[in-house]
C-alpha cells in the first residue's frame, strides 16, 4: 500500500468512527508538509534565476562577494529572503 493510500485509509477510518477532529488535523498536517516542501522548491527556483540572470548580466561565474552584491541589489523587497545564502 502506497503513502498515500494509507494516508487515506487512515483518514476513512477516522471519518467512519466520527472522529472528524483527528481527521481534519491529518489534513492540516499534510497540507503544512506540502505548503513547506513547494515553499523549499520555490526558493530553489528563484535562487537559480537569480544566479542565471546575474551570470548571463557579466558573462562568468559569480565570486562570493559579487554574489551578495548581486543579491543587495535586488529591487522587488520579497525577493532578497527567498534567494539563499552563497554556499
Amino acid at each position: 500500500m502506497s503513502t498515500s493510500e494509507t494516508v487515506r485509509a487512515e483518514l476513512d477510518a477516522a471519518i467512519a468512527d466520527a472522529d472528524l477532529e483527528r481527521a481534519t488535523r491529518r489534513l492540516q498536517h499534510k497540507v503544512l508538509r506540502q505548503a513547506a516542501a513547494l515553499d523549499t522548491l520555490h526558493r530553489r527556483v528563484v535562487t537559480q534565476r537569480f544566479v542565471l540572470r546575474t551570470l548571463d548580466e557579466l558573462g562568468r561565474s559569480l565570486s562570493p562577494d559579487e554574489y551578495a552584491a548581486a543579491r543587495a541589489r535586488v529591487g522587488d523587497d520579497a525577493l532578497p529572503d527567498r534567494i539563499d545564502p552563497p554556499r
